[in-house]
């Protein structure tokens, strides 16, 4: 058996060897003895199957509170109204730089709440690492 040919038994079969049939399963064994390729994709895959069984990744308790109070303080406005630049009176500079900084502030407090929602699915879980006793909130 070559490492490709193992590298498709185990997409198609999985990496449990016992459940391979009889010759394909003694082949598969004696490439794991003298590949070091094939103990990595072995490997590989065993380290997907366990993270794929662990259990989900849950958000804290409470998120979607306070996201919702968050995003409920944020300043208003209706939809139908034009969105127009402030108008400067004679009596304030005009300052190009400060309104931009104003118009980025808008912008911070929703890309931290979508950070927030996605950093748990984007997190891989420790047993990835080959550290399945690791605790979750340690891994991040």
């Amino acid at each position: 058996m070559d490492v490709a040919t193992f590298e498709d038994l185990i997409d198609r079969l999985g990496e449990d060897l016992s459940r391979w049939p009889d010759d394909q399963r003694l082949a598969a064994v004696q490439l794991l003895a003298s590949s070091a390729e094939a103990r990595t994709l072995y490997e590989e895959a065993s380290a997907l199957r366990r993270a794929l069984a662990a259990p989900p990744v849950r958000a804290p308790r409470g998120l979607v509170d306070r996201i919702a109070a968050a995003a409920a303080k944020l300043p208003q406005q209706a939809p139908s109204e034009p969105v127009s630049e402030p108008v400067p009176s004679e009596d304030q500079p005009n300052d190009a730089q400060a309104a931009g900084e104003s118009a980025q502030q808008g912008k911070v407090l929703p890309a931290l709440l979508l950070a927030l929602c996605l950093l748990p699915a984007l997190t891989p879980p420790a047993s990835l690492f080959g550290e399945p006793d690791l605790p979750i909130s340690l891994s991040l």
